[in-house]
This record gives structure tokens, C-alpha cells and sequence, in this order.
């Protein structure tokens, strides 16, 4: 796994180091009031200064974490913590909300599949007047909400950067329905495939969607605990008004645990059923050639018998072929007639 540069131990809290070769990110910025709208993107960082508190809300889009100077400039800008800011550059860090002196800082995992199960952190930070997201690199899931800022749909140009951070996280969560939905998807699949004929190669998918299952339960349970701790302590930056929605979008983390939980159960009970399924291929191979076995036992017996260099009655007759033929066809019909009443040569439904 890839690990981006530490602080070296020891150090003073909230040390931001770059990653060897990082360049400046890319920033888009979005401003807009209730009748006025503009998105540009931002090449020099002190025009965010200047657009800060002539805005009603100011959105600031940073596609990428691994510049420490960058991430120090709009620290500085708008007064983030250096603490937060340094948690951004681990992107291994667990869902949380932390609230400091005059904003609120929230990290969270956006999934996506492309086509495995690809999980990136974005930390969104909240004050008075803006709005800040950090992602690991270009692209997420929040196009339909910058839609929703251009065409002035709905209530969010008319609501302040609480609203706004309410939409970020809430399209975050969001997001996880069809994503569990596509292994809802798989899972049938396999299924259908594992009651028809099931290969090595249906295990091995079955347990890369159980390794990816679990890996966003690790990302949506921390989470969940986080919009909890918010809906419950939100601080002065969180509106009354603006509150029900968090509530909402912590009611949607609950159900999409609830999904994943349930899929990793059905991705269990799958197994199971292979491991079923394959036994019972087996056991059909094997009561097939016991019955072969038990068939040519005794016509093994018979043609031994006779065909000993031993002296006897019957090598002079001249039907002694025909009568062992006979006698090995007989006893073959008769082992068939009692398998059939033992129901062995019934195929299992």
C-alpha cells in the first residue's frame, strides 16, 4: 500500500510535508448569492482572499492533497488549523468531525466503482461564509450538486455554507446506495452461477466482492458514528433550520450499513453454498462410480473363477461362454434392479 511522507517523530504537531514530486493542485472556487453565480478556476491563491466576505458562500475545490505549500496558503487564508490541515495529507484517515475555535472540519469516503470498489477521502471544511473540500485527486461525485449551484434549483443559493457542507457530505452517502447496489447486482449473479455450474474462478470473485464489502463497511461505519456525533453537537456554525438535514444524511449512513451488513451476509451464506454445491458434484461423481465398482465386483468374480487353470465339468461343455455371458449379464440386471428400488440411480433434483 502506498504511504505518503510522515512527519519525522518528534516533530511539532501540524508539520505538513509534501509528497517527493507533488505539483500544485488543481482549485476551483465557486461563489454565489442568491441572485449571483460564478465558477472559475484559481491560479493564484490570493484571489481567494479577495472573493472571501464579498460572497455569501464561497465554494474552494482542491483536487489533490500531497502539496504541503498549497494546503499552507489556504490554511492561512482562511485561518484552518494545522492539525486538520496535516490530517489531510494522510489519506488514510478514519471518517470523523472536528470542531475548532471558528470552523468545523469533517472527513469522509467517497466510493465509487471503477469497475472494483475505489474509496477516496475528502475533507470538507466549514466557516463563516465558505466552504472548503479537499480530494486526493480530480473527479468525484459532486457534479449534480454543482448543477444544482449553477441552475439555482432548489433551496441551496438562497441557505448559507452549512447547507452547502450539508450537500457535500450528503452526496458523499448518497453515493454508497448504488454502489451497494451493484454488488446487490453481483451477488445474484454469482448466485445463479454457483447453483448452475460453479468454477474456481466464481470463488475467486466471490471473495474479492467479500474483501470489498468489508472494506466499505470500514469506511461507512466510521462515518456513520461521525454524523451522529455532529447531529448531536453541531456547534454554532450549524443552523436549526440546517440541522434536520444532517439528520437525514446520518439516517442515510445507517441504511447504507444496513445494505452492506446484509450483503456481507449473503456473500457468507454464498459461500456456504459453493462449498454445498461442489460437495454435492462430488457426491454424484462418486455414487456413480461406486455403482460401476459394485457392478463389475462380482462379474470380476465370475470371470475369475472361470477362467482358472483348474479342471472342471463345465470347460467341456460347448455353451460355456454363452452361460458365464449369461450368468454376468443376470447378476449386472439384478445389481441395477436393486440400486433402482435403493433409489441410487435417481438423479437429485
Amino acid at each position: 500500500m502506498h504511504r505518503r511522507p510522515q512527519p519525522a517523530p518528534g516533530s511539532e504537531p501540524g508539520v505538513l510535508v509534501s509528497e517527493p514530486g507533488a505539483t500544485p493542485p488543481a482549485v476551483q472556487v465557486i461563489a454565489y448569492a442568491p441572485l449571483e453565480f460564478t465558477e472559475t478556476p484559481v491560479t493564484d491563491l490570493q484571489l481567494l482572499r479577495q472573493m472571501r466576505g464579498k460572497w455569501h458562500v464561497v465554494w474552494v475545490n482542491v483536487d489533490g492533497v500531497a502539496h504541503a505549500p498549497t494546503l499552507a496558503a489556504i490554511g492561512e487564508i482562511f485561518g484552518l488549523h494545522r492539525l486538520a490541515l496535516e490530517d489531510l495529507g494522510d489519506v488514510q484517515q478514519r471518517s470523523k468531525v472536528e470542531a475548532y475555535d471558528d470552523h468545523l472540519f469533517v472527513i469522509a469516503r467517497m466510493a465509487r466503482l471503477a469497475p472494483e470498489l475505489d474509496l477516496e477521502q475528502i475533507g470538507v471544511f466549514l466557516g463563516d461564509g465558505f466552504v472548503i473540500t479537499f480530494q486526493e485527486r480530480p473527479g468525484d461525485v459532486l457534479e449534480p450538486l454543482r448543477q444544482r449551484i449553477r441552475t439555482g434549483r432548489g433551496r441551496i443559493r438562497q441557505s448559507g455554507p452549512d447547507y452547502l457542507a450539508y450537500a457535500v457530505v450528503d452526496a458523499v452517502v448518497d453515493h454508497y446506495f448504488p454502489v451497494a447496489e451493484a454488488y446487490a447486482d453481483r451477488l445474484d449473479d454469482l448466485e445463479d452461477e454457483i447453483v448452475g455450474r460453479p468454477t474456481r474462478e466464481t470463488m475467486t470473485r466471490l471473495h474479492g466482492i467479500k474483501r470489498e464489502l468489508m472494506a466499505l463497511r470500514r469506511a461507512v461505519w466510521p462515518m456513520r458514528d461521525a454524523l451522529n456525533a455532529l447531529v448531536r453537537e453541531p456547534g454554532p456554525l450549524v443552523q436549526r433550520e440546517t440541522l434536520v438535514y444532517y439528520r437525514d444524511t446520518a439516517d442515510h449512513a445507517f441504511q447504507v450499513l444496513d445494505l452492506v451488513e446484509t450483503y456481507r451476509d449473503i456473500a457468507g451464506s454464498l459461500t456456504d453454498l459453493y462449498l454445498s454445491t461442489v460437495s454435492n458434484r462430488m457426491n454424484e461423481i462418486m455414487k456413480v462410480l461406486t455403482i460401476f465398482a459394485a457392478i463389475f465386483i462380482p462379474l470380476g468374480f465370475i470371470t475369475g473363477v472361470y477362467g482358472m487353470n483348474v479342471d472342471h465339468p463345465n470347460r467341456a461343455w460347448w455353451w460355456n461362454l454363452p452361460f458365464v455371458l449369461g450368468l454376468m449379464g443376470a447378476c449386472a440386471l439384478v445389481l441395477l434392479m436393486w440400486f433402482g428400488r435403493l433409489g441410487w440411480l435417481r438423479k437429485d433434483d
